[in-house]
């Protein structure tokens, strides 16, 4: 996209670009009629040409606008001018979180329940107000002067989704390296998917890493979709196990399986953290162990054939169309559609497009993005 410094955009002012991802830009701009700045995101003219996209964005730019929150950055205005359409959100003198927890490992756990307390409650509101983020990561949280969280870019994920039609096609959009099974599946998600990825989040600053790491993407979502979640005690043997139990709950691989809110994840963070456990060296929380009793379940269908996977003991199984109840032994568990590996490899495959376009929104690609918060987090 070109350099728009300079450029007029209704009462905005485009003063200094602050970084781009992709094709959108996003501008420090300063407004007259109230002598103040924002950041100006503006996104790429075909956009504006598409009528359906336009209206689109104005009915989701609306719903965000009426997020107030403490911890959500605010959007002031939207519109469209000179051909481009624009979104106006309060300038931050920070930096990323990404950035911060880069800077700033290890993280003690104060400052961790902090953090998660802060964004865990922007998104609790969000998910009440019917508003889902869709692609909630360090990156798209600012750290502002005081040191507190705000997090941004709410709906925008779902417009370019839309936009582009990838929903119709099975593709999907996100980041993988926080991405919920179900979203890397490109299956129906909910609030829950946005706390899976605060999960990933708390992860990540407990261990300094995130729990999967691969050279592409499509591998990284595989390991969400397929494998164990590496427990972050090997990563960080003197983790309390209390707060270990939460991380667990929260990666669960099933949805349903993980708090209902992300309300009920900040509180069961802050109980943890206020009274830890040490480990005394006993066999730590499983997912299993967290995971609540199953019902009985019958499958309706036959699941595809899963990729084989090498195991020093190969489970003896056959799939059939409905287990006929007659008593057996072990019966064999049904097995999660997390397994349903060659239904969605096509999905996958998809979903790599819809990554790339989603740096239409990111703005994080830029060293110079937003002047860095090198300042402490307080407990």
């Amino acid at each position: 996209m070109e350099d728009l410094t300079g450029r007029q955009f209704g009462p905005y002012q485009v003063v200094a670009p602050l970084g781009e991802g992709g094709m959108a830009a996003v501008y420090k701009a300063y407004q007259p009629s109230v002598d103040r700045y924002v950041a100006l995101k503006v996104l790429p003219q075909h956009f504006a040409k598409d009528p359906e996209f336009v209206e689109r964005f104005k009915r989701e730019a609306r719903v965000i606008a009426k997020l107030q929150h403490p911890h959500i950055l605010p959007v002031h205005d939207f519109g469209e001018s000179d051909g481009y359409t624009y979104m106006a959100m309060r300038f931050i003198r920070g930096g990323e979180l990404s950035d911060w927890i880069e800077q700033n490992q290890p993280l003690s756990l104060p400052q961790i329940r902090r953090i998660i307390s802060q964004i865990g409650d922007a998104l609790d509101y969000a998910h009440g107000q019917g508003v889902m983020h869709r692609d909630v990561k360090p990156s798209n949280v600012l750290i502002d002067e005081r040191g507190n969280c705000l997090l941004t870019d709410f709906g925008l994920a779902r417009m370019v989704e839309t936009s582009v039609k990838l929903t119709r096609t099975g593709g999907i959009l996100g980041t993988p390296a926080y991405m919920s099974p179900e979203q890397g599946m490109g299956q129906g998600i909910d609030h829950r998917s946005d706390i899976y990825a605060l999960g990933v989040i708390l992860y990540e600053m407990i261990t300094g890493r995130p729990p999967y790491q691969a050279e592409t993407p499509m591998a990284i979502m595989i390991k969400h979709i397929q494998s164990p979640l590496p427990p972050p005690s090997k990563y960080n043997p003197d983790l309390p196990e209390d707060v270990e139990r939460v991380i667990l709950k929260a990666l669960a691989k099933e949805k349903e399986d993980r708090y209902a809110t992300a309300g009920d994840l900040v509180q069961a963070l802050e109980q943890a953290t206020a009274h830890p456990t040490i480990s005394t060296g006993a066999e730590r929380p499983t997912v299993a162990a967290i995971r609540p009793p199953q019902t009985q379940e019958v499958e309706t269908a036959v699941p595809p054939t899963p990729i084989p996977q090498p195991a020093p003991a190969p489970e003896q199984e056959t799939e059939t169309a409905v287990p006929t109840p007659t008593p057996t032994p072990t019966p064999a568990p049904p097995r999660k559609r997390r397994t349903w590996l060659y239904a969605v490899i096509g999905t996958i495959v998809v979903a790599i497009i819809g990554i790339a376009l989603l740096s239409l929104f990111d703005g994080s690609d830029d060293p110079e993005n937003i002047e860095p918060f090198t300042g402490e987090i307080p407990p």
